[in-house]
């Protein structure tokens, strides 16, 4: 802190000065001139003299300075010395009493302080307090023409940086200066606004500034005008040493200020108190005084009584305003007016019910519901005014408007040549009851209209920027309150709107990127696509290429892709849906337990009991078992090598095979082992029948069956060579397939139901409930047939070694590429038939030429040409458009859509989807093979053509049927991160899309 210096003290330098003269003074008077030198002794003979020029000297500066530090009075030279609800200003000095010590404190602090933080004086009181009379009928007329200069007083209203650029005469850049106060760094030279200063000083050796109500800072404007104005304040106090800034704050108010730029200027507050008795009899007796008028005897002591509260001064003010007119022709106030007026408390109460009155049909709800625009609500919960634009108004509110005008409850302004509109005094909304009642009943409305207000002003500040507008979670809360009925200004209105458009865009762009990401973790992560794609439709926007990702991610009908440890060699669903794996290294996992503690060699089977126990078979001969918790019970080794195979019957026994072509069945500890067929042939596969009897395939074809007690019940004879896999289906059907790559299935009698023969080896069968057959191949593709549509699924890049069913028609398959895919072949809408297959509607889409230029032509329209490395397509009327692509050498097919679309094909299989624009629409799932033709069908369909089979891939399906489809498959939980990578989380104003 700076040292206090001598000059800083009033009379100081007078007094030094006295002291020092007076001394030298009294020792020439009393000392002997004679020993003086001789250039001394003149001083020695005129010495009284000249201590009483000093003495008079001193007493001019003292004089001096208490005439100029002290408040003298202009005269008043109107007619009503009250001003009613309006603010005492310079033109009411004459007539301002009851705040003598204040405004002398005030004057004070105004020119002696020196630091920044002492330059700036907030005057802090309650509403009512006289806070803005203080400065404006006080402090201002005091200064004037004084040293300092003064700038004519302004109010932050709801752009506090704008208001300040007007002051000034220059536009104030202050987003420098509060990034700097925000970061703790000292803060820049505001070049402008320094400049400006220096203009308005205009040579005085003092400047200030006055702002008004400067808590509008904090009711009107949002926090980043707020910010920026306090530190640009705080940046000019700190730069030119003869500013001061006088602001006046309501007290509820201070709170917001005292964090964040600024906040050091707010240390020494002058407070304003409500006034006392003695105060307040000044206010009504001494502008009468001035004005010759008088009250009847006791009165005044009655007023004074009557005047408590904190709304006493603008109360007081307006009845005595009032009594005043009443009283104009013969100066004097009786009791008889005093009484009829309602006395200080129901003077304001009188005058609005007769501005209600005079306005004839209109409701005091329509009037209140009016007034209501005028009401913000500050941080601390108390109500507070605000100025309307006439513009914001309608015919019917602009009659309410001028009829509380009329009656001194409302003022008018102008404002860029348009009328604004204020409420008086904040006392309106306290002391009538009606409108106090209004507030509080709709408190909520109103803390919504303070939110929302200032952003819509500072987005119209902004140009309409977009970045001002609000999203999310915040703007659903609004367009919900805005939508239940409630009268919104239209500047709000347009705010919500135009957000409301912006964020549509916004979801329509979040939606695609989503959407993008979906198709590309398709075949990685079929789960997680699904998940993202449905997040794309539901929480952002269901756009076309959001829509086409959850159709192709519900196309093939997979639903999880699991990674595995090794090759996959046995599955297995229990009753309760829980998924066993075995694999070539021993391990066995089910989905609620993922170490079981697995096997010494290579796992040939893995079965299930009806009580969620299970038992795997390993290559070295071993069994175990577990119960349904995951506790082992038991073991079992076995002699001999080869293939061991299981079964588990429905009362909790298991059937055990072995290399050597032996069967046997043991309890469900393994112990106990009852050997009821030997035979020479390995059995490589076995299968339980719904009443628990066995079906085993052996290695010369034969399929044998037996029934739960171990007695031979039947032969099947239809493969000529090994018997790989075997399934019991529902009605005792019973299936088997081999070596051969023949699948053949005999009914209950043993006739034959179903046969088919397939390249290579089916490795795998299994039966579900509804009499589907899935059969398993040995070049990664799963066949479903036994049913209207057959289906083929591809996707393994390996041998498929391992099927089941679960109960409710989801397919496992496993495979030596170490994944176990997961599918819903119900929900299934991408059709595989074999290649030159027949499919309905397949529409005309262009033709190649021979040399391989002529991608696609369609007769009189668009045409498809490799150029180079370039491909493009031409328009009808010539016009060309290049795609973007940097393949175009590997496109081998292409195809035109009726609707506009069009595809290209390539040689590693890839499919893109273009839109009619030629902008890149979405890919397919990469195909197993080089794409070797391309069609559409007439609803839109594309039909891909690749080395032994023809794709069909859905179009256009129906976002209800969609989502019904999706509700059919288990839910993939997105994790915070992967909403985050995929854009789903939202960004700025703390909502989320979740």
């Amino acid at each position: 802190m700076r040292r206090p210096r001598l000059g800083d003290h009033r009379t100081g330098f007078g007094v030094f000065l006295l002291g020092t003269g007076m001394g030298l003074i009294t020792n020439l008077v009393t000392g002997d001139p004679e020993h003086w030198p001789s250039a001394l002794r003149p001083v020695a003979e005129h010495a009284p003299l000249i201590g009483v020029l000093l003495l008079a000297g001193v007493g001019a500066r003292a004089a001096w300075v208490m005439l100029r530090s002290g408040v003298t009075r202009p005269e008043w030279t109107g007619d009503n010395p009250y001003p009613g609800l309006l603010a005492y200003t310079e033109r009411w000095a004459g007539v301002f009493f009851g705040r003598r010590t204040e405004v002398q404190e005030l004057v004070n602090r105004v020119r002696q302080a020196r630091a920044p933080s002492a330059r700036f004086v907030p005057v802090v009181g309650p509403s009512g307090s006289g806070k803005s009379s203080l400065v404006l009928a006080g402090l201002l007329p005091a200064l004037r023409g004084s040293e300092v200069r003064i700038v004519e007083p302004f109010t932050p209203g709801g752009n506090a940086v704008g208001e300040l650029s007007a002051v000034l005469g220059v536009t104030v850049e202050a987003g420098a200066v509060r990034t700097a106060a925000q970061a703790g760094d000292p803060l820049p030279r505001p070049e402008a606004a320094l400049a400006a200063l220096a203009t308005l000083r205009a040579g005085s050796r003092g400047l200030l500034l006055v702002i008004d109500q400067l808590e509008e800072a904090v009711t009107l404007c949002v926090e980043e005008d707020r910010h920026s104005f306090l530190a640009m304040l705080e940046a000019m106090l700190e730069w030119d040493p003869r500013l001061r800034i006088v602001a006046t704050v309501r007290s509820d108010t201070v709170g917001a200020f005292q964090h964040g730029p600024g906040r050091d200027l707010f240390r020494q507050p002058l407070m304003v108190n409500v006034l006392g008795a003695r105060e307040i009899r000044e206010v009504v007796k001494e502008p009468a005084r001035l004005t010759a008028t008088e009250f009847d005897d006791g009165l005044v002591d009655e007023i004074v009584r009557d005047a408590g509260g904190g709304d006493a001064l603008p109360l007081l003010s307006y009845l005595l305003s009032d009594l005043y007119r009443s009283a104009a022709r013969d100066r004097h106030i009786t009791w008889r007016e005093y009484q009829a007026g309602g006395g200080v408390s129901g003077a304001i109460t009188r005058q609005a019910q007769t501005a209600v009155g005079e306005l004839g049909g209109e409701t005091l709800d329509f009037c209140l519901d009016t007034l209501l625009r005028f009401v913000t609500i500050s941080p601390g919960g108390a109500t507070t005014r605000q100025p309307v634009r006439s513009s914001s108004l309608d015919d019917r509110q602009r009659r309410v408007v001028q009829a509380f005008v009329d009656a001194r409850l409302l003022v008018s302004d102008a404002v860029d040549d348009e009328a604004v509109y204020h409420i008086a005094h904040e006392a309106l909304l306290r002391q009538w009851q009606p409108l106090s009642d209004h507030i509080v009943a709709h408190e909520e409305n109103l803390r919504r209209l303070t939110e929302l207000s200032p952003m819509a002003r500072a987005w119209l500040r902004a140009d309409r920027n977009p970045e001002y507008l609000i999203s999310g979670a915040r703007l659903v809360d609004a367009l919900s309150w805005a939508g239940d009925g409630h009268g919104l200004p239209a500047e709000l209105r347009e705010f919500l709107d135009e957000s409301q458009r912006n964020q549509a865009g916004e979801l329509d762009r979040r939606a695609d990127l989503v959407a993008r990401e979906a198709m590309t973790m398709l075949p990685s992560a079929p789960e997680t696509a699904l998940a993202l794609a449905l997040a794309a439709c539901t929480e952002l926007s269901p756009t076309t290429l959001a829509v086409s990702a959850l159709e192709l991610a519900l196309a093939e009908g997979l639903v999880r892709v699991l990674r595995c440890s090794s090759g996959v060699t046995a599955l297995a669903f229990d009753r309760s849906g829980r998924l066993v794996v075995g694999g070539a290294d021993g391990v066995v996992e089910r989905s609620d337990a993922p170490d079981l503690g697995g096997l010494p060699d290579s796992v040939t089977a893995v079965a299930v009991d009806p009580d969620g126990g299970l038992a795997a078979a390993s290559m070295d001969g071993t069994v175990r078992s577990w119960d349904a918790g995951g506790r082992e019970t038991g073991v079992l080794r076995i002699a001999g090598w080869g293939i061991v195979r299981l079964a588990g019957t429905p009362d909790g026994r298991w059937f055990i095979s072995a290399g050597d072509g032996s069967v046997r069945v043991t309890d469900r500890e393994l112990g106990d082992a009852t050997v009821f067929h030997r035979g020479g042939s390995p059995v490589y596969a076995m299968a339980v029948t719904a009443d628990g009897g066995l079906v085993a395939g052996f290695g010369d074809g034969a399929v044998q069956v037996w029934d739960a007690r171990g007695r031979e019940i039947g032969r099947r004879r239809g493969h000529h060579d090994a018997v790989f896999a075997v399934s019991a289906g529902p009605g005792g059907c019973i299936a088997a397939a081999g070596r051969d790559g023949g699948v053949v299935v005999w009914d209950a009698a043993g006739e034959v139901d179903f046969r088919a023969a397939y390249p290579g080896t089916v490795t795998a069968l299994a039966f579900a409930k509804d009499g589907r057959l899935a059969c398993g191949l040995d070049d990664g593709v799963v066949r479903v047939v036994r049913t209207a549509a057959p289906q083929v699924l591809t996707g393994h890049t390996g041998p498929v070694s391992a099927v089941a069913f679960d109960e409710d028609g989801r397919l496992a398959t496993g495979s030596f590429d170490r994944t176990v895919r997961i599918w819903d072949p119900d929900g299934r809408r991408l059709q595989v038939v074999p290649a030159g297959g027949t499919v309905d509607g397949i529409v005309a889409a262009g033709e190649r030429d021979a040399d391989g230029r002529v991608l696609a032509a369609v007769p009189g329209g668009r045409t498809m040409v490799r150029s180079g490395v370039l491909v493009e397509v031409i328009e009808p009327d010539g016009s060309r458009q290049v795609l973007r692509t940097s393949g175009a050498a590997g496109i081998t097919a292409a195809a035109f859509a009726p609707d506009g679309r069009f595809a290209t094909g390539t040689s590693s299989g890839s499919v893109w989807l273009w839109g009619r624009d030629c902008a890149f629409l979405h890919a397919t799932p990469q195909s197993a093979g080089p794409v070797t033709g391309l069609a559409f069908t007439a609803d839109g369909r594309l039909v891909v053509d690749v080395p032994v089979m023809r794709w069909i891939w859905p179009h256009g399906t129906d976002l209800e049927q969609l989502l019904a489809l999706a509700a059919r498959q288990p839910r993939h939980s997105l994790s915070p991160q992967e909403r985050q990578a995929a854009q789903l989380s939202w960004t700025g104003d703390g909502g989320t899309a979740s």
